[in-house]
């Protein structure tokens, strides 16, 4: 940042430099005479033409008249008007600019020698011809005495004549109906010799268009900027905006585009009004990109509204109230331009010293503007020709800060990608070295347990787990071999011992050691290469390496359909095959796959894992082998890698002649046999209690993970399920009850964070909980975790301890909450509301003089609804449904006694449909809730259906009414459990306990004025 003191130096002595320049090219561009005409006479004798003078001074104006276009025509009725200028005032209406006429000057020469002059007509503001000695020799448009006769066109023109006597008389006609605002000439009329007038006329029209031409070069290499940079828009704003500045230039002055396109009056006001408002609002927006920040309200919004707004009434108003538009927008055009310098100073003190550019070339539009202004309204600074430096600056000030940015970028490049080389590779050191460190403990691990497996005092289940721990030392092994043999690779320190190998051997080697990727998984792993095909010239070791990490690579990748090796001869080369029917590879990744520490796809949602070197080193090999390692895919539908090595010679030799140019071998081997784990939703044994034991869903895509958590959380205190996938998990979430949800982060398809998040919208952190495990516990993904609604995390590797601490922990949780809730249920339905109470007794006591047999038979079963209401097995988990309609039949017996033909009452539940279990209190909730707030809140009453359907795996228990119906905006949120929500405890009680139990809750459908149907799916026994 640059401080104010030197800001204004710096400025100053901008400002002086730009003044100077322009005070010089005013001096030597301006007539060294300048007479004036004093009513209708000019008196050029004695003066000098050697360059072009301007005919200012008093014309005489004739209104309402052309002269000599009229037989006889006189100069008399003329009144005297100051040019350049308006003729309003000059009517006999003083406010009136629509109208015609002629200005009339005569030229007094002195000079009687035959002489070739010329006079240059600026644009007019309608149409104009001109008369030198009563001939016509030029005009823009055809003026005429009414607005249909007048031909509207505001170029500008130059014409030429010889002299051949004292004395020139210039009569001009002009006519204006198309512009509301001013008419007349308002531009000053040049004179003089020919070639003084048009070598003028051609320099200023070559400053023009030298300035379109700079701004045009600079268009170019902004859109080369943005289109091969990085599409920062202030780049094309830069580009439009010199566009905009170009078209100004173009339609101003000598209005070259209005010439050379002959643009009618209507578009050339138009493009003249719109152009300057345009250029003004790409200019605060332009600035407003660099720098968002920098101001407090948004300015450009409400700029861009306000220009948006005039282009439209430009364009849709009448052509002669356009110049009326132009003159209102000065104050906008100046907020503009003005509001460029605010910006660029603010960025100077605060953001960048670089903006010191953008503030010097506001400075000079500024200063140009100002130029501008005192061309218009002071004549003695009015130069002949057009002046190009400010535009320049102004643009070669923002190309400086863009070309500045670059240098620095490149500068920062070249320093970042020292800092990167030298990171790279004191991170190669690093991993070489811990891979050396780790790679003695883990070997010793591994020894340690094959030596205890060769003991006979083993138990089964303790040899099954550290063949468990073999396997996944195994694994971490490949691991630190890959590092390490990067490292050799990068140093060119791998040696190869090639030698005559049997593909078909190593690779059904290799698929022994998938076996463990193959659990679980609906994947047919196809060796097809015949022990007949021709041995390779390839080091043994490396070639297994390579077809390890293609087969590890494809199985990853596919979860159903097969994986297959075959073998391809061409030649004197073998091609090993690699073909699976997995997610496939965008065409743009396919090299992305053999780069080093590079994955496809390293969002929450990829498939794999590892650290992306397989692919890299498999490469690495295949090269130095002399053969080559591609691959093609297609999205959707698998990958094939293809893997070409040469053969070896003496089977090059004797097996050449026998094999056609291409042949696909394909003679399906049959596949290692290997120890299954339980597939997905398969319950781990452990012995019954007396009470249901927690259940446990652990989801993770890795079945060796998956083997070992179920070893980690003991089978007499838990019932384990597993899933290999956050859809396969809702499917079983969907179909029972569960504890605990132990899901994996990095899951194909969908993450453990989106698993959480689909179940967070069925059940509560209390109803369900989740534990999460991560491979990071940096605080963002941490806090990712807690957001999509996880109860708890664990960091992997896990600890066992501390995993069975935390799943005890939230198991009990979910176990609390339940009994919480099946308490809550209890307590609300021992809660007989007095006022049912009082009226059922009243009912009691009014029977006792009316029918005592019917009043016996209510209170007979108005005491088998209190000892119902008041039972204990109300606290139990579920109950038989014919339990449950006990108490029903009873409540509404009741209440049918006490509103009699207000309340019917129809039942269609089968007898052997009783014995489905459901949460206590369920049904009786929602019958009651249907006579309540249904049937009895209309006088007639209605009637209320309960019916019992087997829909095989369940059974549905509908209770449907005839009464009011609920209306939408309640039905939508009647079982949120948040403040201010529709509807009782006692349906959110059951609900929630539903959802518990089965996994889905009620199910409510209601149409206003016609009744509502509740649904409840029950378990079978």
């Amino acid at each position: 940042m640059m401080t104010k003191k030197r800001i204004l130096i710096i400025t100053a002595l901008f400002l002086l430099v730009l003044t100077g320049i322009r005070m010089a090219w005013v001096a030597t561009s301006m007539p060294s005479e300048r007479p004036l005409a004093a009513e209708g006479v000019l008196d050029l004798r004695g003066v000098s033409l050697d360059g072009p003078i301007f005919l200012d001074g008093e014309w005489m104006f004739y209104p309402d008249r052309f002269l000599m276009r009229e037989s006889g025509a006189s100069t008399a009725g003329g009144v005297s008007v100051a040019l350049p200028g308006s003729w309003k005032g000059s009517f006999d209406d003083p406010d009136r600019t629509i109208g015609y006429g002629s200005f009339r000057l005569l030229v007094r020469l002195g000079d009687s020698a035959e002489r070739e002059l010329a006079v240059a007509m600026p644009s007019s503001v309608s149409a104009s011809e001109l008369f030198v000695n009563g001939v016509k020799l030029g005009a823009a448009g055809t003026p005429g005495t009414t607005a249909e006769e007048t031909d509207a066109f505001e170029g500008p023109y130059t014409v030429s004549f010889t002299a051949d006597g004292p004395e020139a008389e210039i009569v001009i006609h002009v006519a204006n109906f198309g512009n509301a605002f001013a008419g007349g000439l308002l531009g000053s009329v040049q004179f003089g010799t020919e070639d003084e007038v048009v070598g003028h006329k051609q320099f200023s029209i070559a400053m023009q268009l030298f300035v379109c031409v700079v701004l045009i070069i600079h268009v170019i290499y902004a859109l080369i900027l943005y289109f091969i940079g990085a599409r920062h828009r202030a780049v094309l704003l830069l580009a439009l905006l010199m566009v905009g500045a170009s078209l100004t230039v173009l339609v101003t002055d000598d209005q070259l585009l209005v010439t050379w396109l002959k643009l009618p009056y209507e578009i050339s006001m138009r493009l003249f009004t719109l152009s300057y408002l345009w250029a003004a609002a790409l200019l605060i927006l332009f600035v407003q990109r660099l720098y968002p920040n920098l101001q407090k309200r948004p300015w450009h919004i409400y700029y861009g509204a306000i220009t948006a707004g005039l282009t439209v009434a430009v364009a849709l108003m009448p052509t002669a109230y356009v110049p009326l538009v132009d003159q209102a927008t000065l104050p906008i055009l100046l907020a503009g331009f003005l509001y460029v310098p605010v910006i660029t100073w603010r960025a100077m003190l605060t953001v960048e010293s670089d903006a010191m550019f953008l503030w010097l070339g506001s400075v000079a539009l500024v200063f140009n503007l100002s130029w501008g202004m005192m061309n218009l309204f002071t004549p003695d600074f009015r130069s002949l020709h057009f002046y190009p430096l400010d535009l320049i600056v102004v643009f070669f000030s923002f190309a400086s800060y863009w070309f500045r940015l670059y240098f620095r970028s490149s500068q920062q490049t070249a320093r970042l990608a020292a800092e990167l080389q030298k990171a790279d590779k004191q991170k190669n050191d690093f991993l070489a070295n811990t891979s050396h460190e780790l790679r003695n403990p883990l070997h010793g691990m591994i020894n340690i347990a094959r030596s205890v497996l060769e003991e006979q005092s083993v138990h089964p289940a303790g040899k099954e787990k550290l063949e468990l721990l073999v396997t996944v030392g195994r694994r971490m092994s490949i691991l630190l071999n890959d590092l390490m043999d990067y490292d050799r690779l990068q140093g060119k320190g791998l040696r190869l011992e090639p030698k005559a190998v049997r593909a078909q051997a190593a690779a059904a080697g290799v698929i022994d050691m998938m076996g463990f990727m193959m659990e679980g998984k609906a994947v047919e792993l196809r060796n097809e290469i015949p022990e007949s095909f021709p041995p390779i010239l390839a080091d043994e070791n490396r070639l297994v390496q390579i077809l390890f990490n293609l087969l590890h690579n494809a199985l990853k990748f596919t979860t159903e359909g097969h994986v297959t090796i075959r073998g391809v001869i061409r030649g004197e080369s073998a091609t090993l095959e690699v073909e699976d029917t997995g997610i496939g590879i965008e065409p743009g990744d396919l090299e992305r796959l053999f780069r080093p520490y590079e994955q496809v796809d390293s969002s929450l949602t990829a498939i794999g894992g590892g650290i992306g070197l397989g692919l890299s080193i498999s490469r690495q090999l295949a090269e130095l082998h002399g053969g080559t390692l591609k691959a093609e895919s297609e999205p959707g539908r698998g990958s094939t890698f293809r893997l070409t090595l040469p053969l070896a010679p003496e089977s090059g030799r004797t097996d050449a002649a026998t094999y056609p140019v291409e042949i696909r071998w394909q003679t399906p081997l049959a596949n290692a046999d290997s120890e299954a784990l339980p597939g997905p939703g398969q319950i781990a044994a452990a012995a019954e209690y007396g009470e249901r034991m927690p259940r446990v869903l652990v989801v993770d895509d890795d079945p060796v993970n998956l083997r070992i958590l179920q070893g980690m959380l003991p089978g007499n205190r838990y019932e384990v399920a597993t899933a290999y996938s956050g859809h396969e998990a809702l499917e079983l979430i969907a179909g029972g009850e569960w504890d605990l949800v132990v899901a994996d982060v990095m899951m194909p398809r969908m993450s453990g964070y989106e698993l959480t998040r689909n179940i967070r919208r069925r059940f509560s952190m209390s109803e369900l909980p989740v534990l999460l495990l991560t491979a990071r516990s940096q605080p963002e993904d941490i806090a990712a975790g807690f957001q999509a609604g996880a109860n708890d995390y664990v960091v992997k590797p896990a600890d066992m301890l501390e995993l069975q601490y935390r799943v005890r922990a939230l198991t009990e949780l979910k176990l609390t909450a339940g009994e919480r809730l099946r308490m809550e249920a209890a307590w609300l339905q021992a809660q007989v509301q007095p006022h049912f109470l009082f009226n059922t007794l009243n009912s009691i006591a009014a029977l006792s003089e009316i029918d005592t047999a019917r009043m016996r038979s209510l209170l007979d079963v108005f005491g088998k609804y209190l000892q119902a209401s008041f039972d204990f097995r109300n606290s139990e988990r579920v109950v038989p449904l014919g339990r449950e309609l006990e108490l029903v039949r009873a409540y509404l017996y009741i209440e049918r006694e006490r509103f009699e033909e207000r309340l019917r009452v129809r039942w269609e539940v089968p007898e052997n449909l009783l014995s489905p279990l459901i949460p206590p209190l369920s049904v009786q909730t929602v019958v009651e809730n249907a006579v309540r707030h249904g049937v009895l809140k209309r006088t007639e009453g209605g009637t209320v259906r309960i019916e019992a359907r087997d829909n095989g795996d369940h059974v549905a228990i509908r209770v449907s009414d005839d009464g009011v119906g609920i209306e939408k905006r309640i039905l939508t949120n009647m079982l949120e459990d948040r403040p201010g929500r529709a509807g009782g405890i006692g349906l959110l009680n059951t609900n929630r306990r539903l959802q518990q139990i089965y996994g889905r809750g009620l199910d409510i459908a209601s149409v206003p004025g016609q009744g509502t149907t509740v649904t409840i799916r029950a378990g079978k026994p």
